[in-house]
């Protein structure tokens, strides 16, 4: 009896998570949080953001929980249930954790995660039985050596995955210049060309020569950047990696936080701009 109350409970509950996202009670953004800059926006706004982005992904993540609640209160179903909600909400507990959401709904969904795993538990013997004692070699002969060799590739392929990501990430998605960064233009020459003067412009650490100029109307471009730190020169063309027609040929100077362009930007002839690196974070 008491653990059927323990399921029906928790059943409830995860039923109601579920319910609440169908009906919007959930992954619903405020205006204010949307106005914010990305890099200002808390990790729980964020992370409902995101959930919230697409609402079929959402309803999807609602309806398993529906399912699973169900499961549990028959006994025949109450393991599949248990399995299906176990991985859900190991993740709600895992972002719970590491994207700061209010404590109380951490707490809620360690309480019934414990609790499903719990049920999971009653079955450990038969699920032992069933994923690792039978799973055998089914009377196949095994060459000399053979544990060497399925080792040996094992571990190729983690060096290899390992190797092409982090080849990936270095290399290919980042190429370091000296002022990669976010800079807010705070002087121009000549004054007069502001209008077609970016406001800010972003050297994207994170991809590799990638530079994106944002206007006082909101709009942004990317182009693509190369700069060279032994005779500060910097070159911007028009498309990032395909580049195009170049639209700027100078070079740089750095001091600290603050950058110093100076060249010829395309149709406003000599231009020099004065940057100061602004803080996202």
């Amino acid at each position: 009896m008491g653990l059927a109350i323990v399921r029906y409970a928790a059943a409830l509950m995860i039923m109601a998570y579920g319910f609440a996202k169908v009906n919007g009670s959930q992954f619903t953004i405020l205006d204010s949080e949307l106005d914010k800059p990305m890099g200002h926006v808390s990790g729980f706004w964020l992370t409902w953001y995101y959930f919230g982005f697409s609402k079929v992904y959402g309803n999807l993540i609602a309806f398993a929980q529906i399912g699973g609640a169900l499961l549990l209160t028959f006994r025949r179903t109450t393991l599949l249930g248990a399995c299906l909600l176990a991985p859900i909400l190991a993740n709600i507990v895992l972002i719970d954790i590491f994207y700061g959401v209010e404590p109380g709904a951490t707490l809620v969904a360690l309480i019934l995660f414990c609790v499903v795993v719990g049920l999971i538990g009653l079955h450990f013997k038969d699920l032992v039985e069933l994923f690792w004692t039978r799973q055998k070699t089914n009377g196949r002969v095994r060459f000399a050596g053979a544990s060497v060799v399925k080792w040996t590739l094992r571990m190729a392929m983690v060096s290899a995955a390992f190797g092409f990501t982090y080849w990936v990430a270095n290399y290919n998605n980042r190429a370091p210049s000296p002022i990669d960064g976010t800079w807010e233009v705070v002087r121009a020459e000549p004054s007069g060309a502001t209008a077609a003067i970016p406001q800010r412009i972003y050297f994207e650490y994170n991809r590799a020569y990638m530079s994106v100029f944002k206007f006082a109307n909101g709009s942004s471009v990317t182009h693509h950047f190369q700069a060279n730190p032994d005779s500060h020169s910097l070159d911007i063309w028009q498309k990032w990696l395909s580049k195009g027609a170049k639209i700027f040929t100078g070079t740089y100077v750095l001091d600290g936080t603050r950058l110093v362009l100076r060249g010829e930007l395309e149709n406003l002839g000599k231009i020099a701009l004065e940057l100061e690196k602004r803080q996202v974070r």
